[in-house]
């Protein structure tokens, strides 16, 4: 092979995981925190929730603007304890709320990320992912997409 035809694989910098909070995918964070000790790279999370004006149409009794708070919270806090077990500290964490194809193309460009992580669900076929919510980061410009097969089994917490 010539020096000319010769591609040098590069490591990665800047590794986005793209999780969501479930037990399945805590093997996710697992791998993402290898793959950014083993390349020496900053690993910056996601986590979007979906927008809940758009979820629930009825009256409710209580402020969006605090249930929205509320769960940012939750959501961090759980997100700091998967990394407390990982004994890894993340670059960034985002919690954006809404389009989670919009808010993913977001952080790839703010945080320079050279890898997109997501997970899949076993249950669903292949080009069944293909087409669900993640299917909008296959087109991420400048960013490498790892989807990790995600195990049908919930590990026991200790």
């Amino acid at each position: 092979m010539s020096a000319q035809t010769k591609e040098v694989m590069m490591p990665y910098r800047n590794i986005l995981l793209a999780l969501e909070l479930n037990a399945r995918e805590k093997p996710l964070l697992k791998r993402a925190v290898e793959l950014a000790e083993s390349h020496q790279a900053k690993l910056h999370i996601i986590h979007v929730s979906p927008e809940l004006g758009s979820i629930y149409t009825g009256s409710l009794s209580l402020d969006l603007r605090q249930l929205k708070n509320k769960l940012r919270l939750e959501n961090g806090y759980e997100i700091m304890q998967m990394l407390k077990k990982e004994a890894f500290n993340a670059s960034s964490i985002s919690l954006p709320n809404g389009d989670i194809r919009q808010a993913v193309q977001n952080a790839v460009k703010q945080q320079g990320a050279d890898l997109l992580i997501c997970g899949r669900q076993q249950e669903r076929p292949f080009f069944g992912h293909l087409f669900s919510n993640s299917s909008g980061f296959l087109d991420i410009d400048g960013c490498d997409l790892l989807v990790i097969k995600l195990s049908d089994n919930h590990p026991t917490e200790p």
